[in-house]
């Protein structure tokens, strides 16, 4: 064989030992991820909903020098 062969067939062989390593540890961790996105995803959409009350009448002073605080949302 020559050099340049040889030099090929190591690389070859390299190349493939580590995809197929890759390949292995990636569905040897795939379920255990896929549970933490599933967790995760319960825990936003229990908590992170707010439920909004009807403000009573007459509970808000009524004027006209009054201005309207500004709504923003923050970020958590």
């Amino acid at each position: 064989m020559s050099t340049e062969l040889e030099i090929a067939f190591v690389l070859g062989t390299a190349f493939l030992w580590i995809t197929v390593t890759l390949t292995i540890l990636s569905a040897i961790d795939r379920p255990e991820r896929k549970a933490r996105r599933q967790e995760r995803r319960e825990l936003r959409t229990g908590t992170g909903r707010i439920e909004y009350r009807p403000v009573a009448a007459g509970s808000r002073p009524q004027g006209r020098n009054r201005h309207p605080r500004a709504r923003r949302l923050h970020l958590h």
